[in-house]
């Protein structure tokens, strides 16, 4: 009989890049758009708000599209927590974002 293997697949984990990279793609341009914050993403601070939000709401797309392929079922433990990583990394970056964020509605 073999043994269950435990670990969950990424596609959970992905789900939550995929929610918190839109959100902090809405929530960049909503503060970019007011004049509340400047972008700290070296790559990403020459471009316009609408040009950053397009650029996180592309790659949250592409991140969906993952969930329809096999790499979404890799159960391999140095994916999963690249992904946790990942999303501990954006939680972060979101609690930054809640900082300004009641600036918006003053």
């Amino acid at each position: 009989m073999p043994i269950p293997d435990n670990r969950a697949p990424l596609k959970k984990y992905i789900w939550l890049l995929i929610i918190l990279n839109g959100l902090d793609g809405i929530l960049t341009y909503l503060g970019l758009s007011q004049g509340l914050v400047t972008e700290a993403n070296p790559l990403l601070s020459s471009f316009a708000p609408f040009t950053i939000l397009g650029i996180k709401l592309f790659l949250s797309i592409c991140l969906f599209g993952l969930l329809f392929t096999t790499f979404a079922g890799i159960r391999k433990t140095f994916w999963r927590y690249t992904f946790i990583f990942a999303n501990v990394l954006y939680t972060m970056i979101l609690v930054l974002h809640m900082y300004w964020l009641p600036f918006l509605f003053i």
